[in-house]
Order: structure tokens, then sequence, then C-alpha cells
């Protein structure tokens, strides 16, 4: 952080203080004014990221499918893949937090960074998640106005200079409102906060989650109307046995089908991140690439655009019951390899909204054929459509109640409860039995970050257990290997720090440099490189997760004072320096407290 960037938030802090003195409030009020600014932000954020995506489909993919001919179809085919290469171009050299849906890095910062969101991952998710989606990939807009309204959640606790536990504790409030405003569900908002981010109920942040919640979708309601987000026919009150019975055998079809969606996007990116090299970055476009493939064959055939974007024009058609058998069925194939193919590339975009159109067209496909085999022609493809959205929802995402509770809110239809909660607790049931951990867990594990290792930390707990990521120094100057040393010099001679990771041309981590060691050399041969004194990358280095007891550890077996911490996420970027100073500092600070 520069001089000024400091300067500007100690006068903010300052004015905050001197604001909420004058007007007698106390630490529970402020938290409150903080809510209902966030509330106010993360609404007017998600509106405008809705309306984003909706200009760049209707401009993009629309107007490109009413080209004639096969030069239309062509155009459909690369369309993805441009927006790919874009997204994966920015992705690597700008935003690396931008990629896929935001939940995962959500639940990382929250657990392992106290809540701290760079504000550069609400502005990349924005900008890459409207170039992806609306040029056409298979992904959804709600994972990414999540960790859109996280980071501006973020931003609001270090604006106003609060503590790490304080920012930690404003990031469901900031998930809360991404969810409320995204779906128009402020229930399943409150409800998937504590479910999925938090998993704790008694959560002293619960009333600031519903007030967010609350907030942000009268501000969506406000500025894009209150209506259900899907228009669907009337359901009678009562129930037939048929469409119970039928939402039992869809809960086990969509268990198994969650179970097969999950396993091919983690083994489908698994293949993906062993892609090394310069190019690698373009793996989005061949993911686009492929998407544009499977769009355009459904499209030239059946007519159909569902495949691409978020593909909630189909998904409505499904929910009226007025597709085919063999269009639910090519829909159903074509969203469920075009999202696969699209998230595990790399893609900028999340899987709520894919995983409900799956649903809604394996449950709207069943509803045909049961119609087909018992003769009973009525509302089966449509009440089997809708509860199929849910069910798929509970069996991927692994959040039963949410996936009720926004199905509801979704519809406004309140008569087929039973039937969803059949249906949703069934493939819960039997997801959750074919591989336990959660997607959103799973995807972190697949990046070297094991949350299960690190609940919230709680005093008891004591210092020693806290991550790296709570006392290391977040910004820091890196060298280039190549760099001369003179040029070095004068980049760091102002700064304070003892040592410099130096990176190569990918900006991957490679070894640490001393300042002094650059300073007397740049002296006797300025032309020689930071490559040429630096120590290579077999020095120790720590993760933000690693524990501070083990990066003690780490310093008892160097002479150095500082250890690089180094990005699992995006293998080889540094993210701070933690240094000896900073772990006496803690427990110097602990022991006053009398921890």
């Amino acid at each position: 952080m520069s001089g000024s960037d400091r300067s500007f938030y100690r006068v903010s802090r300052r004015w905050f203080a001197d604001l909420m003195e004058r007007l007698a409030l106390s630490q529970k009020s402020r938290f409150n004014v903080l809510a209902i600014l966030i509330g106010v932000l993360s609404g007017l954020a998600a509106v405008a990221f809705h309306k984003s995506i909706h200009w760049a489909e209707h401009n993009w993919i629309h107007r490109v499918s009413e080209i004639p001919g096969w030069l239309g179809v062509l155009a459909l085919i690369f369309l993805p893949a441009l927006g790919g290469l874009v997204v994966g171009f920015l992705i690597r050299f700008w935003a690396p937090e931008a990629a896929g849906s935001g939940i995962p890095q959500v639940k990382a910062a929250y657990f392992l960074k106290f809540g701290r969101i760079r504000g550069r991952a609400a502005v990349g998710k924005f900008l890459l998640g409207t170039i992806s989606i609306g040029t056409g990939a298979s992904l959804g807009r709600e994972g990414p106005t999540v960790h859109l309204s996280a980071a501006i959640a973020s931003w609001v606790g270090r604006w106003f200079g609060l503590a790490p536990r304080q920012i930690m504790a404003l990031i469901p409030l900031g998930c809360a409102g991404g969810i409320a405003a995204a779906f128009n569900t402020p229930l399943a908002a409150i409800v998937f906060a504590i479910e999925e981010i938090m998993g704790d109920l008694k959560h002293k942040a619960f009333a600031g989650i519903v007030m967010v919640a609350v907030i942000a979708a009268v501000i969506e309601r406000s500025l894009l109307g209150s209506e259900a987000m899907f228009d669907v026919p009337f359901h009678p009150e009562q129930v037939s046995g048929m469409s119970l019975g039928m939402s039992l055998v869809l809960g086990v079809l969509a268990g198994f089908v969650s179970h097969g969606f999950t396993q091919s996007l983690l083994r489908s990116r698994e293949r993906v991140k062993l892609v090394r090299g310069r190019f690698s970055w373009m793996m989005p476009g061949l993911g686009g690439l492929l998407t544009g493939c499977i769009g355009a064959l459904v499209f030239t055939q059946l007519g159909h655009l569902g495949v691409f974007g978020i593909g909630y024009l189909d998904l409505s058609s499904a929910l009226a019951g007025s597709l085919g058998l063999g269009v639910l069925l090519a829909l159903f194939v074509g969203k469920f390899a075009a999202t696969v193919l699209s998230y595990s590339s790399g893609g900028s975009g999340g899987i709520f909204a894919p995983t409900l159109f799956i649903g809604a067209m394996l449950g709207g496909a069943l509803g045909v054929l049961a119609e087909k085999v018992t003769g009973e022609v009525g509302l089966l493809p449509h009440v089997l459509a809708l509860v199929g959205m849910g069910a798929l929802f509970a069996g991927v995402i692994r959040a039963p109640v949410t996936s009720i509770l926004i199905i509801f809110e979704l519809t406004h239809d309140y008569n087929l409860i039973l039937p969803i909660m059949v249906a949703n607790l069934t493939s819960y049931a039997i997801a959750s039995k074919l591989h336990p951990v959660p997607i959103y867990e799973s995807l972190l594990l697949q990046d070297g970050i094991n949350l299960r290792k690190f609940p919230i930390l709680r005093p008891s707990q004591g210092w020693q257990g806290m991550p790296v990521s709570s006392i290391m120094t977040n910004t820091v100057h890196t060298l280039q290997y190549d760099m001369p040393l003179g040029e070095a010099y004068e980049k760091i001679k102002d700064e304070g720090f003892k040592v410099y990771p130096v990176v190569d041309e990918e900006m991957h981590y490679i070894g640490l440099v001393h300042r002094k060691g650059v300073r007397i050399v740049s002296q006797e041969s300025p032309l020689k490189q930071v490559q040429d004194i630096f120590i290579s990358d077999t020095f120790p280095k720590v993760y933000p997760d690693t524990k501070i007891r083990d990066a003690a550890k780490q310093f008892v077996n160097t002479e150095w004072i500082a250890l690089p911490v180094v990005s699992r996420l995006d293998e080889g970027r540094v993210v701070g320096v933690v240094t000896l100073h900073d772990i006496t500092r803690q427990q110097f600070l602990q022991e006053t407290k009398g921890d």
C-alpha cells in the first residue's frame, strides 16, 4: 500500500470514528450502519451485473444467431472461443481471482484470510463474468455476484479501518446481499450465507445478514421489478400421488446425475490444471470453442440457444411445459457437457444457473416420458421440471434448505413444496453418499486448500494456530529475475523491506534476494542481473493457510528473517511476506492480552 493510500485510510477511519462518536452509536449500531451500506452497494452492483450480462447476451449471442447461413453457424462456434481467449488472458495477467464461480474464493478468504478480498476481484468478476457469459460460456451470474458482493463487503471493512475479525464478519453479509439481488430471493439468501459460507446459525452477524438481504432485494425489485424470475403455470393445492411418486424417482435420478456432473467437472478441471507453459492461458478459449460446437449443433438442429450463456429463456419454456422430449434431452446433454467444459477450462462464471437449467431439463424429460407411459396428460412435465431444478441444485451445491427456499421464491408457488422437499432431500442424500465432499470444498482441495483443517478460529485455539495470512504483509514488491541490479535498487531503495521475492517472466516465485546484496553489487556492477545473486526456490516458502507455528519452525532452519507467502490458488504467485518481526509482534500482542 502506498503512502497516499495509507493516509487516505487513516483519514477515512478518523472521519468515520468521529461521526460515530458524535452520533453516540454503540459498536452494534456501527455494525448495522455498515450492514446498510453493504446492502445498498451489493444490491446496486448485482443489478448492474445483471443488466450488463443481459446486454451482452442480447447484443452478442442473439445477434450472432440471427446471421443467416453457415456464416452465422461459424460465428456461433467461435464467439465463445473468442470470449474465452480474452477471459483467459485477463485472468492470467491481470486478475487470477476472477476465474471460476467465486464462491470457493469467498470461502477461502473467509476462513483463511479473515475476509480480505482484493478490490480487483470485484472489478475482475464484473468485467470477466460479463465477457465470459455474454459471449456464450455455459455459466451463471449468481456465483460471481456473490464474489462481487463479498469483495464489496471486504472493501467497506478495510475502508473504515476495521480489524481483521470485524472484516471477516462482514463477508456473509455481502454473500447474502449478492444472492438476494441475483435471484430476488431474500429468504434463500439468508439461509445460503449461513448454510454454505458460515455453517453457524448462532453467528452474531445473523441480524446483519437479514438486513443486507432485505435491502439488496428491495433495491433489485425497485430497479428490475417485483415479479418472480420465472412464470410457472398454476399448480393445484392438492398434489396428486403420481406427482409425488415421480418426484421421488426424480430425486433418485438427480442424485446420480449430480454425482456425475460433479465428478465430470472435477476430473476435467484436474486435467486442465496439468497444462503448463506460456500458452496455458488459452485453455478457456478451447473450452469456449467446444461449447460453441455443442451449442451451434443444438441450435442448428432444434433452434434453441439454451446451451449458450445463462439460458433462462429455454428454462422458462421447460417450466411452462412447452418443450418436447427431444428438445429437453438435447438441452440436458448439451448444457451438461458445455458447463463442464466452460467451467473446468477456467472460464469466469458460476454453476448455480446451469445446475437449475440441467435439473429442469431432466425433470421435464422425465415428466414427458411418464405421460407417454401412463397416458395421463396434464401437469407432470412442468411440475417435474420445477422439482428437478431444486433436486439437482441440492445434489450439486449441497445446500438442501437453500435449494427448497430458492425454488419457492423463484416461482412464488408454494403448492409444490412437498414434492420439492421429497426430491431435494433424496437427491442430497444420494449425492452426499456417493461423494461426501461438497463441490466447492472439492474445488479448493484441487487447489491445495483444505478448509476442514481450518475451522473458524476462536481464542481457545491459540494464536499459533492462526494462518500466516492473518499476520503477513500483503503489499510486497517483487523483482524480475532478469532485471539489472541498478534498476532493481532504484525500485526498492525507498522501501523498508530487507528481502524481496524474485519472479520469472510469468510472475512465478523462483527465489529471494537481500536488499543489502542488491545495493552493494549494483554499485559495483549495475548491469548484473537479479538472477546472478538470488537464492533459488529451494529456499523455504509458506502458504497463506500455513499455521504461524509451522512458519516459525521454518525460521529455525534458516538465517533469513523473512519468508515469501505463495498462493495455492494461483500456483507460484507471491501474495505476501511474513517476517520474524510479524510473529514476535503477534506474540507480544497476545501476551499483553493475557493469552
